[in-house]
């Protein structure tokens, strides 16, 4: 009778070491790897989302609006306002390291913050897109999209990393 209790108990160590390993695992593969390719996650994201009232951006306007050097990174995906009046705006960096990825929120999280200011009090509709935006940090990516699609946008993001 001892015998079996002490068999049952060790399997049960057992099973729970394995749902740890799973859970580890599972983490890693949900934070999302370095090897998919700026251009995979453009064309995914501009399948659920049109250029209306973007434009293409330059690593110059990277530079200007967010204050980053494009080849400090992997690969940067930048669409901004193509109007003085719109807002809607998508940036994708892909890190190096994941040492950078600190300075590359703080500076996504500076241009919402001047785009906020610069909308506030006249600008409802651009207010409203600007507080309901996307920034975060998946891995080796961040993502910072404003947009009416930016639900659609960081779900097409996510799955194509």
């Amino acid at each position: 009778m001892k015998k079996q209790k002490f068999d049952i108990l060790n399997l049960l160590k057992y099973a729970m070491v394995l749902v740890f390993i799973a859970y580890i695992v599972f983490l890693n593969i949900r934070e999302g790897g370095n090897s998919t390719p700026v251009k995979t996650i453009r064309k995914a994201i501009m399948a659920v989302t049109k250029e209306d009232g973007m434009t293409k951006g330059t690593t110059q306007d990277l530079k200007k609006y967010y204050g980053l050097n494009a080849d400090d990174y992997d690969g940067v995906m930048l669409y901004i306002p193509d109007d003085v009046m719109s807002v809607n705006e998508i940036l994708v960096v892909k890190l190096k390291d994941k040492s950078q990825a600190e300075s590359v929120e703080a500076a996504a999280a500076k241009r919402l913050s001047t785009q906020k200011e610069s909308f506030e009090g006249y600008g409802a509709k651009q207010t409203k897109l600007i507080n309901s935006a996307v920034l975060e940090n998946k891995g080796y990516y961040v993502i910072l999209t404003i947009s009416k699609d930016a639900d659609q946008i960081y779900e097409a993001f996510q799955k194509s990393i």
